[in-house]
Order: C-alpha cells, then sequence, then structure tokens
C-alpha cells in the first residue's frame, strides 16, 4: 500500500465526480445484468461474491493471476538472456493462464463493486480501471506472442505487470485503509453468558426487533413461535437488518438485498459472503436472553 499512500489517493479522488459517474452507471449495469437474468442472475452473484465460500470470492482468487503474470515476467527474462525455448513456452503459458485467471477475478470483483458505496466507490473504481488496462496488456502480449514477436511480447508484459502491481497496491489500499468488503462485526464482544435482552411480551409471532446484548446488537426474531438471534449489523456494509425483511427463516437486509439465516447466521444471499454470530435463545422470567452459540462463527 505504500504507493497509494505516497500518492495520498484518498484526496487525490475525494469529490472526483467523473470517476464517481462511471462507478455508478458501471454499478447500474453490473446490478440490472444480475437481476434481469432472474434466479440464474441470483446464483451467479452468490458465486462470484463468495457468499458459499463465507469470505469474498475476488480476495481468493486475485493472487493467481499475479503469481502467474509473476512467472511471465521471471521466464520471459530468463528466456531473453539464455534464448532458451522452454522459458519462453513457459512464459508464454503463464501469460495465458493468467489473463483466463484475471476475467473470473474480474467478473467476481464486478459482482463486488456493484454493491460498493462512497467513500470507497470511486478508489474501487480506478482499482477496476487499471486492472483491466493491465488485462488488456497481457491479452496483447499474448496476441504479440502468437505472432513471434518475442521483444513486443515481452515488453507488453512487463508494462502489464506493472500495471497490475499498482492496481493490486490500490486494492491492498482499499481493504486495509478503507475497510472495504471487511466484515462489520469484526472485532466486536458478544456476550458468551445468557443475558437478558428484551421482555418475550415485546416480539410477537412474525416479528423482528434489534436488541443490545452488553453492547453488541442482537436481531431477534419470532417464527412459527421459535424465537431466533443473530447479529444485527449486516457483515456487508453495517446496515440494521432488523429494518429489513423477514422471509420464512432469513431476514433480508434493507440496503443491498443480502440473506442471512436466522438458524446458523449464514449468508445465504450475496453481497455479502461473511455470516452473522448467531446466538443460544432461551426465555426465562419473562425475558429473552442471549449467548453466543459454541458453534458460531467467531467474532
Amino acid at each position: 500500500m505504500a504507493i497509494m499512500e505516497k500518492l495520498d489517493v484518498e484526496r487525490l479522488l475525494r469529490g472526483n465526480t467523473w470517476l464517481d459517474h462511471f462507478g455508478e452507471s458501471v454499478q447500474q449495469a453490473v446490478n440490472a445484468a444480475f437481476e434481469d437474468s432472474g434466479q440464474p442472475g441470483i446464483v451467479a452473484r452468490n458465486f462470484l461474491n463468495g457468499t458459499w465460500l463465507g469470505h469474498p470470492l475476488h480476495a481468493a482468487l486475485s493472487d493467481t493471476p499475479i503469481g502467474l503474470w509473476t512467472g511471465t515476467a521471471i521466464f520471459d527474462l530468463v528466456g531473453l538472456v539464455t534464448g532458451a525455448r522452454r522459458f519462453q513456452r513457459a512464459a508464454d503459458l503463464c501469460a495465458g493462464l493468467g489473463v483466463g485467471a484475471a476475467i473470473l477475478t474480474a467478473m467476481a470483483g464486478l459482482a463486488d463493486f456493484s454493491k460498493v458505496e462512497d467513500p470507497a466507490r470511486e478508489e474501487a473504481a480506478l482499482h477496476g480501471i487499471i486492472n483491466g488496462v493491465a488485462l488488456s496488456t497481457y491479452v496483447s502480449s499474448l496476441i504479440q506472442r502468437s505472432r513471434g514477436n518475442r521483444g513486443a511480447a515481452v515488453l507488453l508484459g512487463l508494462l502489464g505487470y506493472g500495471l497490475i502491481t499498482v492496481g493490486a497496491d490500490l486494492g491492498g489500499h482499499l481493504v486495509y485503509n478503507l475497510g472495504t468488503l471487511v466484515s462489520r462485526q469484526a472485532w466486536k464482544n458478544p456476550p458468551g453468558d445468557f443475558t437478558a435482552v428484551l421482555p418475550s411480551s415485546v416480539l410477537g409471532e412474525g416479528e423482528m426487533r434489534s436488541a443490545n446484548a452488553n453492547g453488541f446488537q442482537v436481531l431477534l426474531a419470532r417464527v412459527n413461535g421459535e424465537i431466533y438471534a443473530i447479529g444485527n449489523v449486516c457483515t456487508h456494509w453495517g446496515c440494521s437488518l432488523a429494518e429489513g425483511r423477514l422471509l420464512d427463516r432469513t431476514v433480508q437486509c434493507p440496503c443491498h438485498g443480502s440473506e442471512f439465516s436466522l438458524r446458523n447466521g449464514l449468508a445465504v444471499r450475496g453481497p455479502a459472503s461473511e455470516p452473522e454470530p448467531f446466538f443460544e435463545v432461551r426465555e426465562r422470567n419473562g425475558q429473552i436472553e442471549v449467548r453466543l452459540a459454541p458453534i458460531s462463527v467467531p467474532v
């Protein structure tokens, strides 16, 4: 992240209307593509968001093209020095595999970006633009390799590697400095012992309520006479789940449509991927009491 810190990228991008409008346009197009596709669109978004994985898929994939293109740079340079054809073939293979991995990584990144808000949107848009240019540069390098233009292919590859390095540094800045897509439940302390949070009479059938458990926000829901409790702060962007919709035994976030299971806190629909903490519940002396379930996600 040293590059971004030295450039003070947050100050440079703050109020950049061009990037903001560009980001909004991309978000609208991506969201429309998912929503207009019906159930297949929901399945595709869940896959690309990493809902099934428990954390963003983009982060898990991003090291693959970078690693492959690092191999491309090394094999290209060794091939230039030695003239050995085997190193040139290895460089070509790494470049091609890197392009394939980068396309899937970019798709996952677009799915995540479609639900990103300020102050991260401008920076995330720039991250995508730089990485997109880097990808196109490697595609051009592959074309030159297929034509036998070794010198041009190597130069394009090195240019792409420089761009992807800057893009990766910016991605790190988004996560580690701005907390983009970091779970909003991280570093909080839910109660490990049963704690009274709400009078039983306050929570009616088919209703949801937010409650405070020693400083930790809990969502309570009564469904078919059974009370469920999970974290109330959406792990995706921090919205209150109590303001969302109760859908049988899941709750839908009011901000971006993420859904969480009331049974175990797992994200069942993106863009959220990280699960919510969930709680054991009991009613005692007219009070609803909760404690973090032993098998809940650690926070």
